[in-house]
């Protein structure tokens, strides 16, 4: 048997380290947690909504580019192969009787527009218009998909610290039935508070079950959103300040005549609007334009070649003819409408009529905006009293279940009565949560309004 070579060893082994080194970096890189800036960039960077948007507005920028070259003259250039039989005309211009003759002719022609009614310039206005409001439209999308990852990234902090309350539940409820078992032994107390407690046990441990499935369950649909092919090592980073205690409320929400003020010039739905409205403006004078005499100019030059069979007058060699039967030519076309069966009124009146529409459609844009302003301010304004209050639940829940536990740990007072204080307590801790994930998502939603980056 041939032994390998000890290079090829050599170099197979790095290969091979080389490709294990790189799968273990791409397992640490899919296993990181997701910050919500990171979420973001992915979603929109893979949505199909954004990748439509993008594809119109590239659209638009050729028919930009088109409108803006239409000015330049054009040129094109023939070749036509005829035959003939009879009488002909030779290109001495003698008329000759023959049984076939061939007529082969070369051209090259240009023409461009002078005046146009000022169609051109206009179009290329229009081009330009519709091109800033389909990037308006892009930045629509984004945004849109920026709010839909921020509420599931948020979602997902939420049920991850419910299911953080449910384990600690459920580990407090587990020291209890092991003091319970020592306090039994010693008999202090009933074996039913025993049987109570452990079935408390089984109720947390379930509770952990479910609050464990809606995390999987959280992730998967911020996964999807972020158009991810593998979820199975998907996770998101916890980002701090987000705390209870380390959270800032604001004293005062922010007007929503502010906000409103604040995103007529920030928001891309009303600049898609105005863009609209200024681009159908212009498409009214490309379609006036119709009323106004068209000037072009053209030139070109064309030659032939004449050959007769049987004739009495020998055939001109073709390079002697297409110097003699050279001409060229330059002209200027007048076209003056007189009647053109009422397209151009009938295109005028369209064009008003698009105004009013992009008129009514900036309006209805600008009066939606500041219903969800104000439906954001309030939302804010109730979340931020929502959460503090359940602050103080939060508190008061708090003591009543150490003063339960305690009275529990001196036996004076049953499972039944602890079981209630700490039921109290962690729903309060949940409805805590829940309240304070509502302000921090009503505050990032108030900001975006504003024109801000959703940061967390």
């Amino acid at each position: 048997m041939k032994k390998a070579h000890p290079m090829k060893k050599i170099l197979t082994c790095t290969a091979a380290l080389m490709l294990c080194c790189r799968a273990g970096a791409q397992e640490q890189i899919q296993a990181q947690a997701w910050t919500l800036e990171r979420c973001i960039e992915r979603a929109v960077a893979h949505n199909l909504s954004i990748k439509m948007e993008a594809i119109s507005y590239e659209s638009r920028m050729i028919d930009l580019h088109t409108a803006k070259h239409s000015r330049l003259p054009n040129l094109s250039a023939g070749v036509d192969q005829s035959f003939s039989f009879g009488s002909v005309e030779d290109t001495k211009g003698a008329i000759t009787n023959q049984k076939m003759s061939s007529n082969t002719s070369f051209s090259l022609s240009s023409s461009m527009p002078l005046f146009t009614g000022f169609q051109l310039p206009n179009e290329v206005k229009v081009r330009e218009y519709s091109v800033k409001a389909a990037e308006a439209a892009l930045n629509r999308a984004k945004e849109n998909v920026a709010i839909a990852v921020a509420r599931a990234f948020l979602d997902v902090l939420l049920k991850k610290e419910i299911c953080k309350i449910s384990e600690e539940t459920l580990r407090f409820t587990s020291e209890n039935v092991k003091k319970t078992e020592a306090m039994v032994d010693a008999g202090n107390v009933p074996l039913a508070q025993l049987y109570e407690i452990k079935s408390q046990q089984a109720s947390d441990e379930a509770r952990v079950t479910a609050a464990e499935n809606d995390v999987s369950l959280s992730l998967l649909t911020l996964a999807q959103l972020l158009e991810l092919p593998d979820v199975s090592r998907f996770d998101v980073a916890l980002p701090g300040g987000l705390d209870s205690a380390a959270l800032v409320v604001e004293d005062a929400v922010p007007s929503s005549e502010k906000i409103y003020g604040e995103a007529l010039s920030v928001k891309p739905q009303i600049r898609e609007a105005e863009l609209q409205l200024e681009g159908s403006r212009f498409s009214l004078k490309v379609a006036e334009s119709g009323y106004y005499p068209q000037l072009s100019l053209s030139m070109g030059m064309s030659d032939r070649y004449f050959r007769a069979n049987n004739s009495i007058i020998p055939n001109e060699g073709f390079s002697t003819q297409l110097g003699e039967n050279l001409q060229e030519y330059v002209g200027l076309s007048l076209r003056i409408p007189v009647f053109n069966r009422f397209a151009t009124k009938n295109s005028v009146r369209a064009a008003q009529i698009n105004i009013s529409s992009r008129q009514l459609a900036l309006e209805d844009a600008k009066k939606t905006l500041y219903k969800e302003i104000q439906q954001a301010y309030h939302s804010a304004v109730a979340a931020q009293k929502n959460y503090r209050a359940a602050q103080k639940s939060v508190e008061a829940a708090r003591e009543a279940f150490r003063y339960a536990e305690s009275k529990y740990q001196t036996g004076k007072s049953s499972v039944y009565e602890l079981t209630e204080a700490k039921t109290t307590f962690t729903r309060s801790l949940s409805e805590e949560s829940q309240a304070k994930f509502s302000y921090i998502f009503a505050e990032k939603i108030l900001d975006f309004y504003s024109g801000k980056q959703i940061t967390l």
